[in-house]
């Protein structure tokens, strides 16, 4: 007589199994307001959509680091026309004017990017009109608010949900990630890629561990045998050049690097 020894399971992801089958439909899935992170508030009472202009058009203004900004997400919005896995179950109006241009008002465009910066914004989106509206206290309200726009827009051609409001507001003012590049290097492409993601979900501080006791890879003009003795490599530092473009790309996301320079 034998017996046959079977993996445990967990008491949680049994619970979770067994649930499923009971869970009410995800009304997300059937919709086309699927945004990440969720919103505070959403409302939209008829699922209804129109098109996006072939030359639509974001109206700001200026801010050194909001109009990078822009740019970026007036070419995802004309390029990407993206396809849910799940075809948003809306009535798309052939007969509403496309929609051509988001206007962005911003009260204090003043503000630096600083611990408890107000990052609230509402968007706007009506059933008739050529214009959505993007209100911000801040710049940095407003790259929150072009990033639940961006996704919003799906479908080729594009299309965006119509008679929409959502008014967003973070709950934690510090939202970030730590990257530890002196147990660990990583290229600056890395870096940048890795802040290009933490804006998509909406985080805001890129704390960088840059040196400690592992390596040092921060290349100081004043004392440049740091880095040439204590990094892994040559091709392992971090120039003066390296560090301002990382912290101007962060900027130009809504991303504060906050670099963190252990001695050994």
């Amino acid at each position: 007589m034998f017996q046959v020894s079977v993996p445990p399971i967990s008491i949680f992801a049994t619970i979770i199994c067994l649930t499923l089958p009971f869970l009410p439909p995800i009304l997300s899935l059937q919709s086309a307001v699927n945004v990440w992170p969720k919103p505070r508030l959403v409302s939209w009472p008829k699922p209804l959509a129109r098109s996006l202009s072939t030359n639509f058009t974001i109206n700001s203004p200026y801010h050194q680091n909001l109009q990078p900004a822009i740019s970026r997400y007036l070419r995802l919005f004309r390029t990407e026309h993206h396809h849910p896995l799940i075809t948003p179950s809306v009535n798309v109006s052939t007969s509403s004017p496309h929609l051509q241009t988001l206007s962005i008002d911003i009260s204090d465009p003043a503000a630096p990017l600083q611990h408890g910066v107000n990052e609230t914004y509402s968007l706007s989106i009506s059933e008739e009109g050529e214009t959505a509206n993007l209100t911000a206290e801040t710049a940095w309200g407003a790259m929150r608010g072009l990033e639940t726009f961006s996704q919003l827009v799906w479908g080729n051609p594009s299309v965006v949900p119509v008679g929409l409001y959502i008014w967003d507001a973070p709950l934690f003012a510090h939202r970030g990630v730590m990257l530890d590049t002196s147990r660990n290097y990583y290229g600056v492409e890395d870096i940048l890629r890795t802040i290009e993601a933490m804006s998509a979900n909406k985080l805001n501080v890129f704390h960088w561990h840059v040196t400690d006791s592992h390596s040092f890879p921060l290349m100081v003009p004043s004392e440049p045998e740091l880095a040439a003795k204590g990094a892994y490599g040559p091709d392992m530092i971090y120039s003066p050049s390296d560090v301002a473009k990382i912290v101007q790309f962060g900027l130009e996301h809504g991303v504060r690097v906050l670099p963190e320079i252990d001695s050994p």
